[in-house]
């Protein structure tokens, strides 16, 4: 009898970054495999992912979009409870290493910290199996060109970009989790993938639409530089594998000893389009630091039965026959395609958080500019959070006057003094106390959390009352629990009228009590 333990059998998947090139093609060979499994994909759609790339998936019933952000902690606790998730596929990331070099902060917002609300959400749950954390080959720092021995996974962490960096900071917060809390967590390291579906800010992507375009293909350097790929549904069948067969605790490079230089891969894509290479080739600056060699030892993976099957020439047609069919499948990437391309220079994504973050808004004075022609004009509190700052690009898109409240909700004075700065029509209420980074916190700030989200809130909609303005109240649905009359599945939702009834959380209980008072206040209303 084999002593090998059974198969892992996960129930329902949470898929981070799912619309992104690589965890598309998991996604889709998941639900293609596993019609039993249900698979939740979220994905905020920043300018590197599309819901195209999920096209095929969205008829399936075991299948679930969401369009959200992983720094969102509220999003990601209330997606584990509610979608009763109990694995987790983490590929959502920022990666390339050139827009690194000029927005490394945007690199720790999106895989670190955003990777650290994950890791606490699990710890909160408590109903995680498995956590798979995606990580690259880059956090081994560069490998000796001499050695014909690759980096097995217990080697030392070196990395020489910010990209590699928040990777490897971001798996030193989940070992962290996996020691201190027993998250039951699995990483992988893996080399260059490419195929269809992937941005073209990507060499292979890029050289193919250029080449396609009768564009030269820039190489950074002399192109010597070597690296290892691996066709995208190899990598897929390697999550595969990794998911349902790799152990906890442990960490899994998923490579390939096939090494090609970077002038070699620009060689066989002018080969393929019938281009002269010495024509069609030009050399540009190099990176700041461009790793010369990744090279993995590839056996642990081996040994749990994953074994690469695609030639890349093979692969490289496939991936050539796609782009030639698709080659609008994104917007204008004509700034992607630039030799060292900055997020700075691309299209942005449409998810409304990106204008928040970014500080479009911030200037309340710059964002309240309007000709008056609407009438209207909106104090709007909650500026630094996401739904305040998605109020505030809405009224600059709608040419509506508004301004920041600059008080604090819980001292009536400074809410008079706003008033009387502004004027406003409406006040738009998206201030409050969530947590940090969830809502976890709020249990043991109980204090801080009632003097915004309560004493706060009702103070702002009493100087409301009093100078006859309509307040719009930003609460929220973390109020109900599925009960007697509205059982999980019936489609029977909660109105407007019902009465909260979650009180498992400290924070929930806060936004209750308003919802509670909010009949007191007859030009308030609650938005959930």
């Amino acid at each position: 009898m084999s002593s090998d333990p059974a198969p892992y059998a996960p129930r329902k998947i949470l898929i981070t970054g799912a619309a992104g090139f690589i965890a598309s093609h998991v996604t889709r060979r998941l639900i293609e495999d596993y019609p039993d499994y249900k698979i939740v994909a979220l994905d905020k759609l920043d300018y590197c992912s599309d819901l195209k790339n999920l096209a095929t998936c969205r008829g399936s019933p075991n299948f679930k979009f969401v369009k959200g952000d992983i720094a969102c902690a509220d999003l990601v606790n209330h997606l584990l409870i509610a979608e009763d998730i109990d694995t987790i596929m983490h590929f959502a990331a920022q990666t390339h290493v050139d827009n690194s070099f000029g927005n490394s902060f945007e690199f720790t917002t999106n895989n670190i910290y955003g990777t650290h609300v994950l890791l606490e959400a699990c710890k909160v749950t408590k109903k995680i199996k498995r956590f798979i954390h995606v990580s690259t080959d880059e956090v081994y720092g560069e490998t000796d060109m001499e050695t014909d021995i690759g980096n097995p996974e217990a080697s030392q962490l070196l990395p020489t970009n910010p990209y590699s960096a928040t990777k490897a900071g971001a798996e030193m917060l989940v070992m962290a989790y996996h020691r201190s809390y027993g998250l039951p967590i699995i990483t992988t390291r893996g080399n260059n993938v490419y195929g269809p579906n992937q941005y073209p800010e990507k060499l292979i992507p890029k050289f193919i639409l250029l080449a396609l375009r009768g564009e030269h293909l820039p190489i950074h350097g002399d192109g010597s530089n070597v690296r290892s790929f691996l066709y995208c549904e190899d990598v897929a069948e390697a999550f595969d594998v990794i998911l349902h067969r790799g152990a906890i605790g442990h960490v899994y490079n998923i490579g390939t000893k096939k090494e090609r230089r970077v002038l070699d891969v620009a060689e066989d894509i002018c080969k393929l389009y019938g281009l002269d290479p010495e024509k069609s080739i030009n050399y540009v600056q190099d990176r700041p630091f461009n790793d010369h060699r990744y090279f993995l030892d590839d056996q642990k993976l081996k040994k749990l039965g994953w074994q690469e099957s695609t030639p890349w020439e093979e692969g490289l047609k496939m991936t050539m026959e796609w782009y030639t069919k698709n080659p609008d499948w994104w917007d204008d990437v004509s700034a992607a395609l630039h030799p060292h391309p900055r997020l700075s220079m691309i299209a942005q994504s449409n998810d409304d958080s990106w204008f928040s973050q970014k500080g479009l808004i911030s200037d309340a004075k710059e964002a309240g500019k309007s000709d008056g022609s609407s009438g209207l004009k909106f104090l709007i509190y909650g500026k630094t959070g996401w739904i305040g700052g998605l109020l505030g690009k809405l009224c600059k898109d709608g040419d509506i006057a508004f301004e920041y409240g600059q008080g604090r909700l819980e001292d009536r004075k400074s809410i008079l003094k706003d008033i009387k700065k502004v004027n406003p029509t409406h006040v738009f209420n998206a201030a409050g106390v969530t947590g940090r980074p969830n809502v976890d916190w709020c249990e043991s700030h109980k204090v801080e959390t009632i003097r915004t989200n309560v004493v706060g809130t009702l103070t702002l909609a009493d100087v409301c009352k009093e100078h006859n303005l309509l307040m719009m109240n930003f609460a929220t649905g973390c109020i109900f629990e599925y009960d007697h009359d509205h059982q999980e599945g019936s489609r029977i939702g909660f109105k407007e009228e019902d009465k909260p009834n979650f009180t498992g959380s400290f924070y929930s209980k806060t936004k209750a009590m308003v919802t509670n008072t909010q009949p007191f206040f007859h030009l308030s209303l609650n938005i959930r």
